[in-house]
C-alpha cells in the first residue's frame, strides 16, 4: 500500500535529506507514506472498573512520511536508508516521533537491513483479508477500548496475530531472493526493550530488565497458478532471559505464527494463527501489590478469518478476530476479545480509498469484568 514516488534531482535531496554532494553523485530521493482518517458512531457498554466516560462519536487519524534514500552502484548492489516520521507526534504514538528508520543492501543475493524495524517473522505474515476497519494487530482499541488491566494488543495475542519479540528493534535481518515462490528472512536483535525505539548501545542488553538475543525466522510462498492466488507463511521468534530473572520465574520468550490467503476472481478467504507459547513476564500493575516479576505474563494465542470479494474499484469484506492472554498467573482465568468487522471500500484514485464499517467487539477479563461496543465508521485513506 506505501507506493513510493521518486524525485530525480539533487535539489529536491538536498533540500529534503540536506543529501548535498552525495545526491549528485547518483543518489536518489524518495517520498512516501500513508494518512487514514476516520469519524466513527459508537456505544460502549462499560465494564464496572472503567472510569472513562466515553463520547458516542470520535476522530481517529493516523500517518507517516517516510523519507527514502537509494543508489544503485555499476555492479547492480542497491544502497539504501529508510527513515519514517509519524505524523501525529510522540503525544500519541508512546512517545515514538520517529517509527522504523534503517539502512539496506540488496542484490540478487537477496536483502540486508539494519536498524529499528519489525522482525522477518512480522514482516512475511500473512493474516484474513480486511476490508474497511484494520480488526487486527490491536486496532480494535482504536474504535472500542479496553477495559483496565487489558494491555499489550499490539503484537501480542492479545490482539494481534502479527507477533513480535520486540517494538521495532535495532535488529539485523537478512532475506533471500524468492525462489519459485518461497522467500526465507532471519532476524537478530541483540536487546529487546520494547519502546519503539531500538536499544543503540551499550553492547549487552540490561539483562535484568530486558530480553536479549531476540531471533526470528520468517519463511512464505507466494505465487499465482493461472489466476489462482497462494500466499502462505509460517514464523518463529524467541528472546532470553537473564538466570536471575528466570529463578525468579521469568520465562525465554517463545511465539510461533501461520497464515494463509487463498484468491481467485476477486475472491479473497484466509487467516492465521499465533501462539505465545512462552509470553513476556512484567510487573504490571494488575492486580493488588506486591507484584513477582511473573505477575503478568502475555503468553496466549489467537487467530483470525475473514473473505472479500474485490469487483473494478469496490471491494466488500468480513473477518472475525478471536485472543486470549494469560494475565495474572494466579488467576487460572484469561482475558478475551472477540471481535467482528464487515465493512466496503472504494477506490476513488491512485492510492485513494473511501471505507467504511461496522465493528462489534467484546472484551472479558479473567475477573470476569465485560465491556463491549459496536461502532460504525467511513473515511478515507491515502497512500503516497
Amino acid at each position: 500500500m506505501k507506493k513510493v514516488l521518486y524525485g530525480t534531482t539533487a535539489l529536491v535531496a538536498a533540500g529534503v535529506l540536506g543529501a548535498g554532494s552525495a545526491a549528485a553523485d547518483g543518489i536518489s530521493l524518495g517520498l512516501g507514506g500513508y494518512m487514514n482518517t476516520y469519524f466513527s458512531v459508537a456505544g460502549i457498554d462499560e465494564a464496572s472498573s472503567t472510569t472513562a466516560d466515553y463520547n458516542s462519536t470520535g476522530l481517529f487519524s493516523d500517518g507517516e512520511v517516510h523519507f527514502k534514500g537509494e543508489y544503485k552502484h555499476d555492479n547492480g548492489i542497491t544502497f539504501g536508508v529508510n527513515v519514517q516520521l509519524e505524523a501525529f507526534g510522540e503525544a500519541n504514538n508512546g512517545g515514538d516521533e520517529v517509527d522504523e528508520r534503517y539502512i539496506e543492501v540488496k542484490g540478487d543475493f537477496g536483502r540486508v537491513v539494519a536498524g529499528s524495524e519489525n522482525s522477518a517473522a512480522y514482516i512475511m505474515h500473512y493474516a484474513a483479508p480486511t476490508v474497511g476497519l484494520p480488526i487486527n494487530s490491536g486496532w480494535v482499541t482504536v474504535f472500542i477500548p479496553a477495559p483496565s488491566g487489558i494491555g499489550g494488543l499490539f503484537r501480542s495475542p492479545g490482539g494481534s496475530t502479527y507477533m513480535d519479540f520486540g517494538n521495532d528493534e535495532n535488529v539485523l535481518t537478512y532475506y533471500t531472493p524468492r525462489f519459485s515462490g518461497f522467500q526465507l528472512g532471519v532476524t537478530y536483535a541483540p536487546s529487546v526493550v520494547g519502546n519503539g525505539d531500538g536499544k543503540n548501545f551499550p553492547v549487552e542488553a540490561d539483562t535484568e530488565t530486558e530480553y536479549s538475543n531476540g531471533l526470528a525466522v520468517g519463511v512464505n510462498f507466494v505465487e499465482d497458478f493461472n489466476g489462482f492466488g497462494v500466499a502462505i507463511s509460517g514464523g518463529y521468534r524467541r528472546a532470553t532471559v537473564d538466570d536471575a530473572r528466570e529463578a525468579a520465574g521469568a520465562e525465554d520468550y517463545q511465539a510461533i505464527s501461520a497464515g494463509v490467503n487463498l484468491s481467485y476472481a476477486g475472491f479473497t478467504i484466509g487467516g492465521s494463527y499465533a501462539n505465545e507459547m512462552d509470553g513476556k513476564s512484567n510487573t504490571a500493575t494488575k492486580g493488588p501489590p506486591p507484584l513477582a516479576i511473573n505477575a503478568v505474563q502475555s503468553k496466549g494465542y489467537s487467530w483470525d478469518a475473514g473473505v472479500s470479494y474485490a469487483a473494478g474499484p469496490w471491494a466488500v469484506g468480513a473477518t472475525y478476530f478471536h485472543g486470549e492472554t494469560e494475565g495474572l498467573l494466579s488467576d487460572p482465568d484469561e482475558d478475551e476479545l472477540d471481535a467482528v468487522e464487515v465493512g466496503v471500500s472504494y477506490q476513488v484514485g491512485p492510492g485513494i480509498s473511501a471505507r467504511g464499517g461496522v465493528m462489534w467487539a467484546e472484551w472479558e477479563t479473567e475477573e470476569g469484568e465485560d465491556q463491549s461496543g459496536i461502532v460504525g465508521a467511513v473515511g478515507l485513506s491515502f497512500s503516497f
